[in-house]
């Protein structure tokens, strides 16, 4: 280990305007992409900022514009889990939880674990073995000062990336004063307006810079990178263990590349990774992105549920057939089944109900109004990883929006009991899976199936941070739905039921979706909108007693669609439900569809 890092001049981009107000440089919130590693990325748009602090110690001075290319940032820091899964071992002191970040790790085992993850992704590294840093590679590296600090301020030019109050640093991060002393998962505190999570606080993290009290005084005005001689190398952002002084987004640390007295290893230090934007980057970005997914298999048609069933294969060849023949399919982006890890199965359903499901559908036996065949918990569980890979698919930016053609349908699967032709709640574990996997807060489930979504809302009655909105026939199957139902405990006020008698139509659903749910929605404001997409309150649908047109589904469509587009970059995944006449079902999937994709019919 020399210590040495040679100054490498990077291309430079166009830059932005200088930004001298506190909302993010961009209008929209960066794109986040996922690495073929499976890590959330930030792709940070180029720009201009301050650098520095005036008020802070003297190696924060002096104050200095400089220029950045765009780079991907990880949304988080660096997990125990993905530490593991490169380097093989994990010696952390705060272990318990794999989403933990990755502690007590020196500067050398960060750029080594850089080193192993573009190996893993087959990019070039960064890191030679003098420990010299090529920034031409397009593999991993840890951040130079300047985009870490960049990164952190997102466009604003306070103490911290929210501001100037220390009095809400509590809200973004976790140090001294509310961490009890160890760390925190990830992602459990506010990100920034750039979608950056724990840049205040709960580890500190490495940058790639070695340190020098006055290295300002000869920045480079694009893209610097430090000095090439030095001792230690820098630290930023605060731990659990830092004032709030330290956690101030100018804030300067240091220590020794590794550990000088391995009986006291730093508790207090992380890191997370950068990559350059490349044009290859661009060009999959380009080939990739289609607005609308499309999830379909034929595992899905292998659900067997007997002769005269309602609920037949039949459902998902006319919607494909129907968006073959007017040319929508060919227009969506293609998502292929596959099978959904058992955790994700009892995030919402104890082990043994999927046990249950598993042993009756091997013997054929099936439930009380489920049927099942030896093929049904097979295809139940890649229609559950369908539809979490489809919601990858949104969060790394490669579609806006999708519709999920799938069975066995999944609104009545309770807890503990398989129902009304459901054996897992779908959409209840893509709710959890999206809370849990990507680490968004709250989630919309919009549910306009005739019959309630009794499962859906029993499993979140007491949950705020998912918010249940049901319109529905009522009373009829499974009996409950009613307006009194609003939840329970700290979930009071989170669900919400419009029931409606026999023979509504449009008119009545419509004002359900614009006069009650629209305003609910825009008021809890969710990370992520899912539909339960039942289309059997059709008029023609044999077991509905509805009147609602495929005009009406189109209606309905384009206002939950905005408050996805309003609350949440647009983020919405809608998953079949119900509809048994198939006529009506592909006139209605085909109206759904085209407003995702904002075509007309």
């Amino acid at each position: 280990m020399t210590g040495r890092l040679p100054i490498v001049a990077m291309l430079l981009l166009a830059g932005c305007t200088r930004v001298d107000e506190s909302p993010p440089v961009a209008p929209e919130p960066p794109e986040v992409i996922t690495s073929a590693g499976g890590i959330e990325m930030v792709r940070i748009p180029a720009g201009r900022f301050q650098m520095g602090s005036e008020d802070g110690a003297a190696d924060q001075s002096p104050v200095h514009e400089v220029q950045l290319d765009e780079f991907l940032m990880d949304r988080y820091e660096t997990v125990q889990r993905d530490y593991v899964r490169l380097m093989g071992t994990n010696g952390s002191l705060f272990q318990g939880d794999d989403n933990r970040p990755a502690e007590m790790v020196s500067w050398n085992y960060a750029a080594m674990y850089c080193n192993e993850r573009s190996r893993d992704e087959g990019l070039e590294p960064c890191y030679n073995d003098d420990t010299s840093c090529n920034f031409e590679a397009n593999g991993y590296r840890l951040p130079s000062e300047a985009e870490w600090e960049y990164a952190c301020r997102a466009g604003s030019d306070g103490r911290y990336g929210f501001g100037d109050d220390p009095g809400l640093l509590e809200k973004h991060a976790w140090l001294k004063d509310n961490s009890a002393k160890t760390t925190h998962p990830v992602g459990t505190k506010k990100p920034n307006a750039w979608g950056l999570y724990d840049m205040h606080g709960n580890v500190a993290e490495w940058c790639n810079d070695i340190y020098t009290e006055n290295a300002y005084a000869s920045h480079a005005a694009a893209n610097p990178r430090g000095p090439a001689e030095g001792e230690k190398y820098v630290l930023r952002g605060g731990s659990w263990a830092s004032s709030a002084d330290a956690c101030q987004s100018a804030y300067r640390a240091a220590d020794t590349p590794g550990f000088a007295d391995a009986c006291f290893p730093r508790q207090t230090l992380g890191f997370r990774c950068v990559r350059r934007v490349s044009l290859d980057d661009d060009t999959a970005a380009a080939e990739t992105k289609a607005s609308t997914g499309f999830l379909f298999g034929d595992i899905y048609l292998q659900h067997k549920t007997g002769a005269g069933h309602p609920e037949r294969p039949g459902r998902l060849t006319a919607i494909v057939e129907r968006l073959k023949k007017k040319g929508l399919l060919e227009k969506m982006a293609s998502i292929e089944p596959v099978p959904a890890e058992r955790r994700w199965l009892t995030a919402v359903h104890s082990a043994r109900h999927v046990d249950r499901v598993k042993s009756n559908s091997e013997q054929g036996v099936g439930f009380v109004d489920a049927p099942a065949s030896k093929q049904s918990y097979q295809v139940a569980v890649e229609a559950v990883g369908g539809i979490l890979a489809t919601i990858d698919a949104v969060m790394a930016g490669k579609i806006r929006n999708a519709f999920c053609a799938v069975r066995p349908p999944g609104h009545h699967a309770c807890k503990e009991k398989a129902m009304g032709f459901c054996l897992f709640n779908n959409v209840a574990i893509a709710a959890r899976y999206i809370q849990q996997q990507h680490k968004l807060k709250k989630v919309l489930i919009v549910d306009w199936d005739v019959h309630h979504g009794n499962g859906t809302q029993e499993l979140f009655y007491d949950d705020p941070t998912v918010f249940y909105f049901g319109v529905h026939r009522y009373p009829f199957y499974p009996g409950t739905g009613s307006a009194e139902e609003k939840g329970a405990g700290p979930g009071l006020g989170f669900t919400l039921n419009v029931p409606l008698p026999a023979g509504a139509g449009d008119e009545e659903f419509l004002k359900a979706i614009d006069e009650v749910l629209k305003p609910a929605a825009l008021k809890f404001h969710p990370d992520f909108v899912l539909v339960s997409a039942g289309f059997d309150a059709h008029r023609d649908d044999p077991l509905g007693g509805m009147k609602v047109s495929a005009d009406g589904y189109a209606e309905m469509t384009r206002t939950v669609e905005a408050i996805a587009r309003e609350c949440c970059q647009g983020r919405l995944v809608s998953v079949l439900e119900g509809g048994y006449g198939l006529e009506g079902l592909a006139d209605s999937v085909e109206a759904h569809v085209g407003v995702l994709m904002a075509t007309e019919r």
